[in-house]
């Protein structure tokens, strides 16, 4: 019995110790970490469309040559990179030893607005991602009473069902490899161009039932094989669609 009470005094390792191992491993592995061995050399982007990976660096504010644990501020290029209203969503990683992923997410420019002598480019959702003056290649959207704009938040408008609508059916139109160059939003519901005077008129709602069953695109297409560009699809729900060749 003194002998395994002996054993098990002997095995006990005092608190302070404990204290002294731990403390000494940490500094061990803080000095391991913090040898140029473990300083950034690359940095790689991946998700980015219309920024580039050097615009989306230079945003980031991303520099090579510090340390990947300590130095790399991967807080703050996350942060920098999100100030920018194309750029939805942020993920970095660490790959060891000296390379840092940045992955991200970005909004797609769906449609533009005019407002006074600028284009408002929006997202799917309405949210406003920048203003020009230069015709950005995105689907005009006309007829709408503009209450605010501000980069970054969803434009207001008075018509915001209409809105939301029309940006729906320009998501579907873009989805089924139909283009419209502009949306018109009237009484009655959208004039959708597919040329300056070749229009699909109806409810967003049945356009976009049609697009999805491919209805307008078999129209679309057996007009451009007659040469036809010029006239009014009229889509009226299911897979009633009228032409008139003639253009008010």
């Amino acid at each position: 019995m003194k002998q395994e009470e002996h054993k098990r005094r002997k095995r006990r390792v005092s608190p302070l110790k404990k204290i002294l191992i731990v403390l000494g491993f940490a500094i061990l592995v803080f000095a391991i970490s913090a040898t140029p061995f473990f300083n950034v050399k690359k940095f790689t982007v991946d998700g980015g469309q219309y920024y580039s990976e050097e615009e989306i660096l230079v945003m980031g504010n991303c520099k090579t040559g510090r340390n990947i644990f300590w130095g790399s501020n991967l807080k703050d290029i996350e942060t920098r990179l999100l100030k920018d209203s194309y750029i939805e969503s942020v993920k970095i990683k660490r790959k060891l030893p000296d390379i840092v992923q940045i992955s991200v997410k970005e909004r797609t420019q769906v449609a533009a607005v005019m407002y006074g002598n600028n284009y408002v480019v929006v997202d799917d959702s309405g949210l406003v991602l920048r203003k020009t003056e230069v015709e950005p290649q995105v689907t005009l959207v006309q007829g709408l009473t503009i209450s605010k704009i501000e980069v970054g938040v969803p434009i207001e408008v008075e018509e915001k069902v209409k809105l939301r609508q029309t940006l729906e059916l320009i998501n579907t139109a873009n989805s089924h490899d139909m283009y419209f160059t502009k949306v018109v939003m009237t009484k009655a519901g959208v004039n959708a161009y597919v040329l300056e005077n070749l229009i699909c008129q109806g409810s967003p709602q049945n356009i976009m039932e049609a697009l999805k069953n491919e209805s307008v695109q078999k129209v679309v297409a057996s007009l451009f094989e007659k040469n036809i560009e010029r006239g009014v699809i009229k889509i009226s729900g299911g897979e009633y669609i009228s032409f008139n060749p003639s253009v008010e």
